[in-house]
């Protein structure tokens, strides 16, 4: 069976798949309409982490403006110009020939046109000449000859360093006395940017800010704001001692709409319909059903996705060509093993590594898991993970899971094709960061009334993380750490004997105190509130589950939850 692998581009890239499959036309389209009917200037942020679609987002704005009569749209891919010292040379390029290039625009604009094209060129002229320049707001610059090959020059730039500086100082003056008619639109679409050393990418930020901000120029920039964010607070911190820099703020001065990319995970059976388009049937037929889950999984990153299917397409390809008689596992066990192998580890090596638990755990009903989770062992790590992880449990649940789990030739055969041809890379789905909703810490003779709590919050909506789940022993400080990363806030659950505990709950109080994640402190039944409060949970809005688990306390829970997070 022959299989086709799917390209990581963007919708409408390299002649690949046209159809959007993340519900993305309804914002590109309100995106689009904004950037026509703003007078400008004026940036929008498309914000996204890696992965995310943000490049797919933003070619779709860019299909709903091209045919616009009186709007000049620019595509700037800032990564493929990270080399250059100065990036706003080839980006004013760019604008520069897609203004001369637009079939109506030249009409239009008549002579404010033609002085916005002699003005941008001077400004790249300015930025590319042999001397050094200075301009007030600007440190110094060197030259970088890259306009030459930018821009078609229609004279050449004179030796004499004093007529370049006064050509360069009346490029901004006419820049900034440019009148376009208000009907006339300059979109820039920039993207990759995040992609570039950081030093760059504030770099070219800064240049648009005080160069490019002018009437009629609407800037869309693709971008993962932590990365520059992060950078800008690491630069403060390390070069000027300012400990307390808050990197978000330079981004809300040049951003005007910080547009965030929306959570993929709802939209992941039909964006795994839109790439299995081109797949054999009998493929498709069997991967349907699982894939949705197991992209829920991976956190809804459609380029894990894409990858993540490349990657059981291939194991497929293998096996079935393979001498040794792996040709009769089925596509959907190498997805069900990749799937438990990357996102829950420690229940992939319980059920393959215990005699008979995985079929046990397919006889399993819902009212089994917190009987299950309360006993020992693996049997009890897998118990808990279902009954605090929806996700985890609609995976091993469904007709394909419950396959895995029931057939163990068939699930053995897929684990050891894959552990023999060294197939498992946790590099495969490196650009996703996967997190939960909370991390819970609780002392073990509270866990069935945390079990309870738990379950329930499950139920909400809300996945969770247990300190249970973490192996005690020497590295028990760097798990816990990793742990807290990966959540966005703490249910700390004070019981019986929270405030006496030593040991493994010092270490997470002492984490606490040096982190910023949300706290929201929950007492239990039973709970001593007599002794000393520890440090960590003071002046904190406490949630009080002494009377039980009830669906109020429940929804109260949810809503502190939410309310931390934002």
């Amino acid at each position: 069976m022959r299989i086709s692998l799917i390209a990581d581009q963007a919708v409408g890239e390299a002649d690949q798949r046209t159809a959007d499959g993340l519900g993305f036309e309804v914002y590109a389209q309100v995106l689009a309409e904004a950037a026509t009917d703003t007078r400008g200037p004026f940036t929008i942020g498309v914000f996204g982490e890696w992965g995310t679609g943000k490049t797919s987002l933003m070619r779709l704005i860019e299909r709903k403006l091209v045919d616009g009569e009186d709007v000049v749209t620019v595509w700037f891919n800032a990564w493929r110009y990270e080399q250059e010292e100065h990036p706003i040379v080839p980006l004013v390029g760019t604008i520069v020939q897609a203004l001369e290039q637009h079939q109506t625009m030249g009409k239009k604009i008549s002579e404010s046109g033609q002085s916005l094209i002699r003005s941008l060129r001077a400004i790249a002229y300015g930025f590319s000449a042999k001397t050094k320049v200075s301009v007030p707001g600007f440190a110094e610059f060197e030259a970088s000859l890259v306009a030459k090959d930018m821009i078609d020059r229609k004279a050449k730039l004179t030796p004499d360093p004093l007529l370049d500086r006064s050509l360069y100082y009346g490029a901004f003056t006419s820049l900034d006395e440019l009148k376009l008619r208000k009907d006339i639109k300059v979109v820039i679409l920039i993207d990759d940017l995040d992609r570039c050393f950081p030093d760059r990418a504030i770099r070219l930020l800064e240049s648009i800010k005080l160069v490019l901000a002018q009437p009629g120029f609407i800037f869309v920039l693709g971008v993962a704001r932590k990365v520059v964010e992060g950078y800008l607070q690491h630069r403060y911190s390390t070069q000027y001692g300012i400990k307390d820099f808050k990197g978000e703020l330079y981004l809300d001065k040049i951003v005007q709409l910080p547009f965030h990319i929306p959570p993929s995970t709802a939209r992941m059976t039909d964006f795994c319909k839109t790439l299995l388009t081109d797949q054999p049937p009998e493929l498709v037929g069997e991967l349907e059903p699982v894939l949705p889950t197991a992209a829920e999984a991976l956190g809804g990153n459609p380029r894990a996705v894409i990858r993540f299917i490349n990657n059981i397409l291939v194991d497929f390809a293998i096996s079935t060509s393979s001498p040794d008689g792996a040709a009769a596992i089925p596509v959907r066990f190498f997805a069900i093993s990749r799937c438990l192998e990357h996102r829950w580890p420690e229940v992939f090596d319980a059920l393959t590594t215990s005699e008979g638990l995985a079929e046990d755990v397919a006889e399993w009903t819902q009212a089994d898991y917190a009987a299950k989770a309360s006993g020992t062992g693996n049997e009890s790590l897998v118990a808990t993970r279902m009954l605090s992880d929806r996700a985890l449990q609609r995976l091993l649940v469904g007709e394909q899971g419950q396959d895995w789990l029931s057939n163990g030739q068939l699930r053995r055969a897929s684990v050891d094709f894959l552990v023999n041809q060294q197939r498992f890379s946790h590099l495969d789905t490196a650009e996703v960061r996967l997190r939960y909703d909370a991390f819970v810490s609780f002392a073990n003779e509270d866990r069935p009334v945390v079990l309870e709590l738990v379950e329930e919050l499950a139920k909400a909506g809300v996945n969770v993380f247990f300190d249970g789940h973490i192996p005690p022993g020497a590295k028990w400080a760097d798990a816990l750490t990793d742990s807290l990363n990966a959540s966005k806030a703490l249910i700390f659950c004070v019981g019986r004997s929270t405030n006496a505990a030593t040991g493994q709950q010092d270490e997470l109080l002492r984490a606490l105190d040096n982190s910023s994640l949300p706290i929201v402190p929950v007492i239990l039944p039973g709970a001593d509130t007599g002794l000393n409060t520890p440090t960590a949970l003071r002046d904190r809005q406490w949630l009080d589950l002494r009377a039980g688990v009830t669906s109020e306390s429940i929804s109260r829970l949810v809503s502190s939850l939410r309310r931390q997070r934002d």
